[in-house]
């Protein structure tokens, strides 16, 4: 397998501390950030599986007395909705551990992770969960307190967005909520977000 990430990620230096639009361009770099991979097959170069979140900087949003709930909202009500449930959960607001209380720490609402038709039933998507705070770590160098996703069978289309896919009989739904549970994450109330929390004891 061939890992390929990407991030929207950054530094914007602020040369006129008195410039508003300058700040709040500032504000949503420094905050949070897109980031993912795609894998692709080393022999074939076909996709195998793309996965693409937004990290929120926890430690800069504390430090700089901002909301992360409002910072998200800035970005679309999607977003919002993930991190507002997330934060407001018993599974985000745990005692951390030591060794994580210690870190600059990054929460993500992981907006999509989809394998692609051929490399389905190999184990993939669940390799993928149970590894994904390690991967981003060494790609980003993010160290995880929490992850959020509202699981949603999706495919792209032709012009490479993303689309629901109808799901009447809720097989596929079960199927990736399956696969989440195998991996540590649990529902969040009666909402329809999963989180697992990687800064606490287990």
């Amino acid at each position: 397998m061939i890992l390929k990430a990407f991030s929207s990620r950054h530094y914007v230096s602020i040369y006129d501390v008195n410039e508003t639009f300058l700040k709040t361009i500032d504000e949503q770099e420094i905050y949070n950030f897109v980031g993912g991979f795609d894998l692709r097959d080393e022999e074939t170069t076909e996709a195998v599986a793309t996965v693409r979140g937004i990290f929120f900087d926890e430690d800069k949003i504390l430090n700089n007395d901002e909301n992360i709930v409002a910072l998200a909202d800035m970005l679309n009500a999607d977003v919002e909705g993930a991190m507002s449930v997330l934060s407001q959960s018993k599974i985000y607001n745990q005692e951390l551990n030591d060794e994580k209380a210690m870190l600059p720490l990054f929460s993500c609402y992981i907006q999509r992770i989809y394998v692609y038709p051929k490399f389905r039933g190999l184990g993939i998507a669940r390799y993928i969960f149970e590894n994904l705070e390690q991967i981003f770590a060494h790609c980003f160098n993010t160290p995880i307190h929490s992850f959020v996703i509202y699981p949603k069978p999706q495919q792209p289309d032709d012009k490479g967005s993303w689309d629901n896919i109808p799901d009447d009989s809720g097989v596929m739904l079960t199927r990736m909520i399956g696969i989440l549970k195998k991996a540590g994450y649990k529902q969040i109330g009666k909402s329809g977000y999963y989180a697992f929390n990687c800064a606490v004891d287990k």
